[in-house]
């Protein structure tokens, strides 16, 4: 008699599917550039699988990103090596400055409302002073309104006006007394201005000290 006997035969795993991790790493086409692998706990088996739509969206997305962050680099890079090499072929500003009396005065106005900037304006005040670099002359008035008499900072900043300020400069303290807001401050300062140029500043301003004379360079 023949006798038939039944074996147990393994099923064939899905497609794609590899009993090792390492095996699905390396079945992925395209050095799986196009693919990932992931664990199917329902067959035990590591399982390859393509990208789908919603993976290739969020891929272009990083690559712009990563495109807008590389232009920015590089123009960043671009402006700062250039800035870089015209300081080292033309040496520093300063030393290759005309004359101070070639270049114009200029009057730098600083609108405040006092009660709010109080604690910063002598701080802007010292540093525009003493960190702004510009061969000619600089006149620094700080025209404000306040509802409220202040006079510790009232008195300082008269007291501001004495100096000694570096390279001749000069500062004025103006109260407006009528003034509700910032365009009544810069109205009254527009009045009794001389100079022919003029720069704005805010009360928490710290300019770079090479801005005037970048500025200067360009008009």
């Amino acid at each position: 008699l023949d006798i038939a006997v039944a074996m147990d035969v393994p099923p064939a795993p899905p497609q794609g599917c590899f009993a090792s991790l390492q095996a699905a790493l390396d079945g992925r086409a395209f050095m799986g550039l196009f693919s990932y692998v992931k664990l199917r706990k329902d067959v035990g088996l590591s399982c390859v699988h393509v990208y789908g739509p919603f993976e290739w969206l969020f891929l272009a997305m990083l690559s712009l990103m990563a495109a807008l962050a590389l232009a920015t680099c590089v123009c960043v890079a671009f402006i700062f090596f250039r800035r870089l090499s015209k300081r080292a072929l033309r040496g520093s500003h300063i030393r290759d400055a005309r004359r101070p009396q070639d270049f114009p005065s200029i009057a730098v106005v600083i609108p405040c409302y006092l009660p709010n900037e109080e604690s910063i304006i002598q701080e802007t005040v010292e540093w525009i002073m003493h960190r702004v670099e510009y061969p000619g002359q600089l006149n620094v008035t700080v025209v404000y309104n306040t509802p409220v008499e202040l006079p510790e900072i009232q008195l300082r900043l008269l007291e501001m006006e004495g100096g000694p300020w570096p390279h001749g400069r000069s500062f004025k303290a103006m109260q407006v007394q009528e003034s509700r807001s910032k365009a009544a401050n810069l109205n009254a300062a527009m009045k009794v201005v001389k100079d022919p140029y003029v720069v704005l500043y805010d009360a928490d301003h710290h300019p770079d000290p090479d801005s005037l004379i970048l500025l200067w360079e360009k008009m």
